[in-house]
């Protein structure tokens, strides 16, 4: 391939991926708007909150599969096997749980909630800051949110997700008992998943935001390789 087409084919699959991530933003944005302006205006009445984020958030959460294809196609340097992960339990818990049972103690709780808070918030630090790195623009704010939120977000998002299996365990076991048992399997596994990703998040805080200037430019655009250079 010429030298020129190179440089032509990086532009369009950069562009691609500043659309993609300023989307997926936008997305969880709204996520998040809509929840708290729920919250605000229904405190913890929370039987409409469905209603109003449900399909949105499968939705926007559903779109994050394409994340893996962007690692199998070499679209970003990620690994497809550690993306998919990353995926995969949420996907468990928007089709898995979330679809098919329409009760209020999956749609309509707390478990729910707490869920969608920190799912939307880690997701618009995310998407922004990744979208500004491959921009070249670099935000030392979102930089620190990305590697300090998580401390809290982490733990919030898994209690959240576990709650939901957890009620949602009858009403598989209703459909089929193999069913409650692969969701069991599934929160089994959570503790150790949970425990690898934290301290992997907490190493690479004390990497990027301990001054390693190499460590931040990767970390601003890490699906591609192009270094941040403005600042916010």
């Amino acid at each position: 391939m010429a030298k020129g087409n190179k440089k032509e084919g990086s532009g369009v699959i950069n562009a691609y991926l500043v659309a993609y991530n300023a989307a997926s933003f936008a997305g969880w944005a709204l996520v998040l708007a809509k929840t708290a302006m729920y919250v605000a205006n229904n405190g913890t009445d929370l039987d409409g909150l469905f209603a109003q984020v449900g399909c949105l958030l499968i939705y926007v959460q559903t779109g994050a599969a394409l994340e893996v294809l962007h690692a199998l196609i070499g679209v970003v340097r990620s690994s497809p096997l550690t993306v998919l992960l990353q995926v995969y339990s949420r996907l468990l818990l928007v089709w898995g749980t979330l679809y098919p049972f329409d009760y209020p103690e999956i749609r309509a709780s707390y478990g729910f909630l707490l869920m969608v808070f920190a799912w939307s918030i880690t997701e618009c630090v995310r998407y922004s800051h990744y979208a500004l790195g491959l921009l070249g623009i670099e935000s030392s704010v979102l930089l620190y949110l990305r590697y300090t939120l998580f401390y809290v977000l982490y733990p919030a998002g898994v209690s959240g997700e576990l709650l939901e299996m957890w009620a949602a365990l009858p009403y598989a076991q209703a459909i089929r008992p193999a069913f409650k048992g692969f969701l069991i399997l599934n929160m089994v596994n959570y503790p150790p998943v949970l425990y690898k990703l934290y301290t992997h998040m907490i190493r690479q805080r004390r990497k990027i935001l301990g001054g390693d200037s190499k460590a931040k430019a990767a970390a601003s655009v890490p699906a591609s390789g192009t270094p941040a250079k403005k600042k916010l």
